[in-house]
């Protein structure tokens, strides 16, 4: 038998936020980064929803986008997710997102786990760095050795979050859906917590084993509006 996600989504506190800018957000000019690498079991169970099962081996995924012209304005956004697979699929189970601006419009078109903190993203020719930090540091990302491929070279799988269903907190699904000017993958790519964080704290726990892949583009990016899911029999 798979191995079966241990969250219950409805233990998660509902999104408080409401009216912001309704989803699908679209960007017209968008920076974003993936990296892909392997965690250890029990934190990716913890971290998985009920419904979903783990992939083998376990891994898990840092998305940053920085988004020049969001519909309340500039912001940049860090989500880690876990790997899920949801209904047979693959998909990333939202963990926690970070939001350098408007946390509000973020959290009204998108659900519950997210929360305000400080985000980087900068490019200097074949390298790329980014920083994630919510009170204090959570980790840097680093892509070195930058070569350009073909767009649609790159995945860009569904994610599971979390939504405000008549005050119950349950599984949605939204997704990026990108429409890519310039595409590089990254040899060599490192991800570090940073130190200090508390053992419980899930940017530790779900720490990089081993690097899988890593990727940056560049081109317009839309986020799809939340689907609420029903739970599986």
């Amino acid at each position: 038998m798979p191995d079966r996600g241990l969250l219950d989504p409805a233990t998660i506190a509902p999104p408080s936020a409401t009216g912001g800018p309704l989803p699908p957000w679209h960007v017209a000019s968008a920076k974003w980064a993936q990296i892909t690498f392997e965690v250890a079991q029990q934190a990716a169970l913890d971290e998985l929803p009920c419904d979903a099962t783990r992939p083998v081996p376990c891994y898990a995924r840092l998305f940053i986008l920085d988004a020049a012209d969001g519909p309340d304005g500039p912001f940049r956004l860090a989500v880690l997710f876990v790997g899920a697979r949801y209904k047979m699929l693959p998909r990333n189970a939202l963990v926690q997102g970070i939001v350098d601006g408007p946390l509000d419009a973020v959290e009204s078109a998108f659900g519950a786990r997210f929360v305000k903190g400080a985000v980087t993203l900068s490019r200097d020719g074949p390298v790329l760095d980014a920083s994630i930090a919510r009170a204090m540091p959570l980790a840097t990302l680093h892509l070195p050795e930058l070569r350009a491929i073909e767009p649609n070279m790159l995945r860009w799988d569904p994610w599971l979050g979390y939504a405000d269903a008549d005050g119950v907190t349950k599984l949605a699904e939204f997704a990026p859906r990108p429409d890519i000017e310039a595409a590089f993958l990254s040899k060599h790519a490192t991800l570090e917590a940073a130190p200090g964080l508390a053992r419980t704290d899930p940017w530790r726990r779900l720490r990089n084993i081993n690097t899988v892949s890593a990727c940056y583009a560049e081109g317009a990016l839309t986020l799809t509006a939340p689907e609420v899911q029903a739970p599986l029999t």
